[in-house]
């Protein structure tokens, strides 16, 4: 997997945001349903959950 260097936050932003987009944020393919079409034929759809649980929680804490 390609790593970069970015702050978590971003990470995340950067996953939903071309998972939204149907575009594979590791290998730029085309994506249905979590499934990459591409190069990599990854499914996403663990980081997707993940993704979206710790951005909830996040939210969640600052509103305390």
């Amino acid at each position: 997997m390609k790593t970069l260097d970015v702050m978590p936050a971003e990470s995340s932003a950067n996953l939903i945001s071309s998972i939204i987009n149907l575009i594979c944020p590791q290998c730029g393919g085309r994506m249905s349903e979590y499934q990459c079409e591409g190069r990599c034929r990854r499914n996403w759809f663990m980081e997707w959950e993940w993704t979206n649980l710790s951005t909830r929680s996040s939210r969640l804490s600052r509103r305390s």
